[in-house]
């Protein structure tokens, strides 16, 4: 009955999703595995309802599918230092440049706009790691390679194949090799040929390119070619010959410069094939096209001086063609339109056109330029032709005075440039990346995890239905480590010294519900402040840090608390001297201040962490007036009357040892003794839920002697035990808070759960180990 009404419910919610999205919208392609169709969105509904997780190119929803968090922060560099919540957004703070949809380094983008398919109709490949090539199956799929190491979190060693539905093939698993790089595929028949670098493949001897079964990933061993002393760049074919190029200079100790012919069976070198590059020349890419009388031709881009400057052409048989755009530098990639040829590259002139900037049209037969007019200001590493549509990848920020980050798409043959533009993290260099058809989308690859991204430097607000950043909210010019919410007002602190460009040092308050800066300036004039916490009791705010000796022409130092009415400097003032507040947490008629300072209300004897009232900041006996942490306290929590304290310390003073977590018990006004759990370093944030699990995230490695958790972990205080659970993000963790049932996570990390997130994830603490 339960799953009755579980199932029937949900049919409900989406048939009037359907009746509110879809209905209005003109159909498109028609095929149930095309993801841009009608089809396939009313089967994925019908999946989604039913919980049907069987083999499909239809995607495989989570029996509830998460809803909004798709984005992260990306810099470089990129830290999520604090976190919180108003009405229905999610509040990022902290050191970055973009927000971006958090996809992987695969993407699957529409083909006009560029925007993301979203995940609830196209699972997000989470592709961890580079992606430099792609290759369509022929099926409906496609193939990449790169230096990833998972695919929608499961281990996939630098190749994989992804299903129509946005779904990673099981059945085909290459053997793992971590110290391998891919920048080639092709498929030919029954085989996936795979070239980069690398010195063997699994048990076999093939060395930078090697010849796979497509369905199952496995080595095709009579496949051979021997010993390629470098790089593999770039595969084509024509009949039963490959043609492959990169930077190596011999095959099996013979000199090869560059270029070779091989037999798509065994690997055997046809040396009929004469056509070589210069010594130390690198082909970069090949592509099988035809000659003005429509007969095959081989163009081969890269850096070269004979037997032509960068870019040359050979008949299949080795013969030189009389094709010359003679480019001044690099050629990274070559299409063919018709009878033009698109170069890309870092050149600036060809035959014909002296300023070319990195994109030129030349004709199949002599190579003069035949359209100069693309207008990038800086170079392309990738170019892909499909239908009449061009798309660009590279280093340019600008085409014809239009933004676009390192991608754009141009109409054929008159080279307008287009609507198209996923916005991307970073510029695409050489080895590239690629753009392939995917159903009606595209299927976009790169270096780097996210597309879509928008510029909100250091802050961004997430409408949490959509998931997508609100427009029109202020940019920090430096870091903000700490936000917090009361009333019609949010209280920002950092070191930051302007705020779209006027002068906000270190504290700032923004104007709810439309985020514009309050005219309130506190006059805060220390260099080098950095306001860390901040919270909120008794009519004040509260707010501390390092650097701050004045506040609105008043002496404060350290710590100081302003009316959250009149937003004026108030009375309360503990005076922690030359040091540093780093937590704040308010119970009762007492603020608990925790930090890295050595006096407090003139008394030299206190030290880190104690208790003042609201009033006037005078200190009072809690929780010790002898025993102190020996060094920083980072972050404070209260469960059950206990407070749960974290951060850079060792032990308490005349105690003993507490390494980085202590637990204060209010009721019997002792600490904890022995802690029943302790970190192997630093303690930056921890987080209760109501059924008294906890979220801690630092820059440990491990919890109560085991180092299996890095960065994050969790903890049980019902039973004072720590939780089996492992997200292992590769980097820092610097905040957390817990809301709707789950933990918003946020740091320094770009993975977590071997996926993708840009410093921020959300978790329930029952996510299986990674794979």
């Amino acid at each position: 009955m339960v799953r009755f009404f579980q199932v029937s419910l949900r049919l409900l919610i989406l048939f009037s999703v359907y009746l509110s999205l879809c209905l209005c919208k003109p159909p498109s392609l028609e095929s149930t595995c095309d993801v841009e169709s009608k089809s396939f969105f009313l089967s994925s509904l019908m999946r989604y309802a039913t919980g049907d997780k069987s083999p499909s190119c239809l995607p495989a929803f989570p029996f509830f599918e998460e809803f909004g968090l798709y984005g992260g922060v990306f810099g470089p560099p990129a830290k999520v230092y604090a976190m919180t919540s108003y009405r229905n957004h999610l509040l990022i703070a902290g050191d970055f440049t973009f927000a971006g949809l958090a996809t992987g380094s695969v993407s699957v983008v529409h083909p006009q706009s560029g925007a993301a398919v979203p995940s609830r109709f196209c699972p997000f490949l989470k592709v961890k790691g580079a992606t430099y090539t792609a290759v369509a199956d022929g099926n409906g799929g496609f193939y990449i390679g790169g230096e990833f190491t998972h695919v929608q979190g499961f281990a996939r060693s630098q190749v994989a194949h992804i299903l129509p539905g946005c779904q990673l093939d099981p059945n085909f698993n290459p053997v793992s090799d971590p110290s391998r790089s891919i920048y080639a595929l092709h498929v030919l028949g029954d085989n996936l040929y795979v070239g980069g670098f690398f010195g063997s493949w699994g048990s076999g001897t093939q060395k930078n390119l090697a010849s796979l079964n497509r369905t199952t990933g496995q080595l095709n061993t009579g496949f051979n070619v021997g010993d390629i002393d470098n790089f593999i760049y770039a595969i084509a074919s024509f009949g039963s010959s490959l043609y492959i190029g990169g930077s190596f200079q011999a095959i099996n100790f013979v000199p090869y410069l560059g270029i070779a012919k091989l037999s798509s069976v065994t690997g055997s070198i046809d040396t009929s094939f004469t056509g070589q590059l210069s010594v130390s020349g690198s082909a970069y890419d090949l592509y099988m096209g035809t000659d003005l009388q429509g007969s095959p031709i081989l163009y081969v881009g890269g850096s070269f001086t004979t037997p032509r400057n960068n870019a040359v052409a050979f008949y299949p048989d080795g013969t030189l063609a009389p094709w010359n755009p003679n480019p001044n530098a690099t050629v990274e990639s070559i299409q063919q339109y018709e009878n033009q040829v698109y170069l890309g590259g870092s050149f600036t002139s060809v035959t014909g056109a002296a300023t070319t900037n990195g994109l030129v049209a030349v004709d199949n037969q002599s190579g003069t330029a035949t359209n100069n007019t693309f207008g990038l200001n800086q170079s392309v590493s990738t170019l892909q032709i499909i239908g009449n549509q061009l798309y660009a990848l590279g280093q340019f920020t600008d085409v014809k005075g239009v933004p676009r980050n390192y991608a754009a798409g141009f109409d054929l043959p008159s080279g307008n440039l287009t609507n198209w533009n996923p916005s991307l993290e970073e510029a695409v260099t050489n080895p590239g990346g690629a753009v392939i058809p995917y159903g009606g989308a595209l299927a976009l690859t790169y270096a780097k995890s996210s597309v879509n991204v928008q510029t909100k430097r250091n802050f961004v607000v997430i409408d949490e239905a959509s998931g997508a950043p609100i427009d029109g909210t202020p940019q920090f010019d430096y870091p903000i480590k700490s936000i917090h919410v009361k009333d019609n007002h949010l209280f920002l602190g950092g070191s930051f010294e302007t705020i779209n460009g006027i002068a906000r040092r270190g504290f700032a308050v923004l104007n709810l519900p439309n985020y514009d800066l309050n005219p309130t300036n506190l006059q805060i004039t220390d260099p080098s402040i950095e306001i860390r916490t901040i919270t909120s009791a008794n009519g004040q705010i509260f707010f501390g840090g390092t650097g701050m000796t004045t506040v609105a022409g008043q002496t404060r130092n350290g710590v100081a608390a302003i009316s959250s009415e009149t937003l004026q400097l108030t009375n309360w003032n503990p005076n922690i001297g030359a040091n540093s507040a780093t937590s704040m947490l308010v119970i009762g008629d007492a603020l608990f201040l925790g930090g890295l300072y050595t006096t407090l209300n003139g008394n030299n004897t206190i030290s880190n962490y104690r208790a003042v009232d609201l009033v006037n900041g005078t200190a009072i006996s809690l929780p010790s007036s002898t025993n102190y942490p020996s060094s920083d306290v980072t972050t404070q929590s209260l469960y059950e009357g206990k407070i749960y304290l974290g951060g850079i310390f060792t032990s308490i003073s005349g105690i003993g040892s507490f390494p980085n977590i202590a637990i204060f018990d209010l009721g019997t006004q002792s600490y904890v003794n022995p802690s029943p759990i302790y970190a192997n370093g630093f303690v930056n944030t921890i987080t209760p839920s109501l059924d008294g699990k906890f979220f801690l995230g630092g820059s440990f490695t491990g919890l109560n002697g085991s180092t299996t958790s890095n960065y994050a972990g969790a903890f049980q205080s019902k039973t004072n035990t720590t939780i089996n659970w492992a997200p292992n993000p590769d980097n820092t963790v610097f905040s957390s808070m817990y809301r709707n049932g789950k933990w918003y996570v946020g740091g320094e990390f770009i993975h977590a759960f071997n996926k993708p997130y840009g410093g921020i994830f959300l978790t329930d603490l029952t996510e299986p180990p990674n794979n």
